[in-house]
């Protein structure tokens, strides 16, 4: 269900207890020579919608927010067309969307985001942590977690493929197709040929204090093999996605906590001030 779409009344008549309200999150960031900046909101509003549809299979009434585009991308830096909000702006924005649903009596408010720069990781960590202890409201962002985890339907393809998926990470084969997939007139498809395949491991390199596709070596903004692509792949993505998102929502809606980010990730987060940001 489309939250802009609705009547005042018709908000009003949702059953809170079983309406997850899911809010997705864009960036305005470069996405190398092949794909638009807001390859990450077309993205997270897929997977949300995707989510949706299983969700109300299983007799919920998800709400889905319009996507917010502006998530701090400064792990894009050194490139053009990264347009963001500070980190602490941003983790504040969060905070006040969800106080805003838990004003309206919503209790149940998950985030769909698409990246793992340190800092929008860690704003929304923060501000996840204040919206729960609004009374009777429950906030959560399970997205990275699954980015971090083994999600085998997809790995295998890659694997048979001849890919590590570890290194498909950002304007890659996943997010090409996905585009693909979902309006073909995004890509710019005649790039694709010319697009050697770019290695990085993200957790060998946050080890090395390389935080930026820059120092990864994405020297073109992309990391991974974009030029083999195809909408197939693309639709396995978002349908894993979209999948994993709604499974999160009904764990944690049964009253299970969601596991925690990997410990190299967590310790990365514990350094980040957002007032530095």
């Amino acid at each position: 269900m489309d939250l802009t779409t609705l009547t005042a009344q018709e908000l009003t008549a949702l059953p809170r207890d079983r309406t997850p309200v899911i809010l997705p999150l864009g960036s305005v960031e470069q996405h190398g020579p092949h794909l638009p900046l807001g390859t990450k909101a077309f993205l997270a509003e897929a997977v949300a919608c995707e989510a949706a549809r299983h969700l109300k299979t299983a007799g919920l009434v998800p709400l889905v927010a319009p996507t917010f585009p502006f998530t701090p991308c400064q792990i894009s830096a050194g490139f053009p067309g990264c347009l963001s909000v500070a980190a602490r702006t941003f983790s504040d924005l969060i905070f006040e969307v969800g106080q805003a649903f838990q004003r309206e009596g919503f209790q149940w408010f998950y985030l769909v985001t698409m990246t793992f720069s340190p800092e929008a990781v860690k704003a929304i960590d923060v501000a996840l942590g204040d919206l729960n202890k609004l009374p009777n409201f429950h906030a959560f962002d399970p997205m990275p977690l699954w980015s971090f985890s083994p999600n085998e339907n997809l790995a295998q393809h890659l694997r048979d493929m001849g890919l590590d998926p570890a290194q498909e990470l950002h304007a890659d084969i996943k997010e090409t197709g996905a585009l693909l997939s979902l309006d073909p007139r995004l890509v710019r498809s005649e790039q694709l040929a010319a697009l050697p395949p770019v290695r990085a491991s993200p957790s060998w390199e946050f080890l090395k204090g390389n935080y930026s596709y820059l120092d990864m070596g994405a020297k073109d903004g992309y990391l991974g093999s974009p030029h083999l692509a195809t909408p197939e792949i693309g639709r396995l993505f978002l349908d894993e996605a979209g999948l994993a998102l709604a499974e999160a929502v009904r764990f944690t809606m049964d009253g299970n906590p969601l596991p925690p980010l990997p410990i190299q990730f967590r310790m990365l987060l514990k350094l980040i001030d957002l007032d530095e940001m």
